[in-house]
């Protein structure tokens, strides 16, 4: 099959023209789509995001960049880690804003993670009931006709 390519779209991808042969394309890895999809799990995307960011569908996402989907749920924290290293290389040869602006992310990474220490932990919501389940509790609330009214509550 020939292929042509004829510059780039709006997004920095090839516009491949077709010459012959039937069907689209197979999808090639390329670094710079992989950088995106570990881009867009640094962020918090999902696969199908990610996906969408490249232009592929899901299960071609997950057939040409497994290794960058493995990685997915540590890439916030590795992306984090090598900025922070960066930022330390450039204030270890003496640049004075790269040493505050390192300083200011490692205060602003702390701050956040003592907010989610302070955060309180998710309540588990409570177990559905089933249709006899929930009939039988109902009728264990019933009460009678005759029953006294509940005391008042108290003055201060």
């Amino acid at each position: 099959m020939a292929q042509e390519f004829s510059g780039t779209d709006l997004f920095g991808d090839p516009i491949v023209t077709r010459q012959e042969g039937r069907g689209r394309p197979e999808h090639e890895w390329s670094i710079e789509n992989s950088n995106k999809v570990l881009l867009a799990f640094a962020r918090g995307l999902s696969v199908k995001q990610a996906a969408t960011a490249i232009g592929v569908s899901v299960p071609t996402l997950r057939k040409h960049y497994f290794s960058e989907v493995a990685k997915r749920d540590a890439a916030q924290l590795r992306m984090e880690m090598t900025q922070l290293a960066r930022l330390n290389g450039l204030a270890a040869e003496g640049n004075v804003a790269a040493e505050k602006e390192l300083l200011k992310q490692l205060d602003k990474m702390r701050q956040r993670d003592q907010l989610r220490a302070m955060a309180p932990a998710p309540t588990a919501k409570p177990e559905k009931l089933g249709k006899k389940e929930a009939a039988a509790q109902a009728a264990g609330q019933v009460r009678g006709l005759y029953e006294p009214p509940p005391p008042p509550g108290q003055m201060n």
